[in-house]
């Protein structure tokens, strides 16, 4: 299947493969890659600056991003079921959004997990 690499707000768009527009200076490059083999499949999400250096608003949410991931990470466990993970991200992406400002208010698990929905 075709990577998908796109910058600025076509990142936004599921599955972007047109590929056809010139990256700018402060946008961020997303690349999305998978493989398959012999059955297993494999996908990979990578985030960069175009220029070579994040903003402060694009780092901090790339922290933000970063630690989330590495939380999930470290939560797995035998036993720890896959919506457990999820909920726990969602709950530390919500929290650290509100301290960032981008969030104005403590969502409830419906409110997160409706918003998540639409992303």
């Amino acid at each position: 299947f075709p990577p998908v690499v796109a910058g600025g707000s076509r990142a936004n768009c599921l599955h972007y493969i047109a590929n056809n527009r010139t990256l700018n200076a402060g946008e961020l490059v997303l690349v999305d890659a998978g493989c398959q083999y012999h059955g297993y499949v494999s996908d990979i999400t990578r985030t960069w600056p175009v220029g070579g250096t994040f903003s402060p608003a694009q780092e901090a949410l790339y922290e933000i991003v970063r630690r989330v991931k590495q939380e999930s990470i470290q939560a797995c466990r035998p036993g720890v079921t896959l919506n457990f993970l999820h909920s726990a991200a969602i709950d530390t992406l919500a929290s650290e959004l509100q301290n960032l400002g981008v969030l104005s208010r403590r969502l409830s698990g419906t409110e997160l997990n409706m918003l998540m929905s639409q992303l």
